[in-house]
């Protein structure tokens, strides 16, 4: 049975380490024996987004994640490296993960209000004290709408007027 997005929910490592993380997780989630991805990876969440906004895919996307319980049949699992009760992500993790959250949004056609953080789901603080959930609904709100300014200027340029 393949995973039908209907949401995405947000997670952090809650790891304040500096030095990549993925390998960490990803040999964690091997060693609570998490199902292997088509891609050869443990890790449960779909995409990982380090420090520096290094994206690595560990899941297809139509595959089942294992990063919430009850919800990976029709999620898509992003996590950030870094603990956000007591730190912000970087800017480029906010970038990744609005490009990610757009892009997702238009092939799955998820709503917006259909973003979540995995405190949505569970009894912890997952993505964090320092991130909220309409943060994250605002970045992809202005970034469509820098995207339909850019048509425009184009547009202008095209006419020439």
């Amino acid at each position: 049975m393949p995973n039908l997005p209907d949401k995405i929910i947000i997670h952090h490592t809650a790891d304040s380490s500096n030095l990549e993380q993925f390998d960490k997780v990803n040999n964690w989630h091997k060693t609570q024996q998490f199902p292997r991805s088509s891609l050869g990876y443990y890790c449960g969440y779909h995409a990982f987004i380090e420090r520096n906004g290094k994206t690595t895919f560990a899941r297809m996307y139509d595959e089942i994640g294992a990063h919430t319980l009850g919800e990976n049949r029709e999620s898509v699992g992003i996590c950030m490296a870094g603990n956000f009760d007591f730190e912000s992500p970087t800017e480029a993790q906010k970038n990744q993960l609005t490009q990610i959250c757009m892009s997702l949004m238009t092939f799955y056609k998820i709503p917006i209000n259909r973003i979540y953080g995995h405190r949505d789901f569970r009894q912890t603080s997952c993505p964090g004290k320092n991130i909220t959930i309409r943060q994250v609904q605002l970045a992809v709100v202005q970034a469509e709408i820098n995207i339909i300014k850019k048509a425009i200027l184009w547009w202008k340029i095209f006419l020439g007027k």
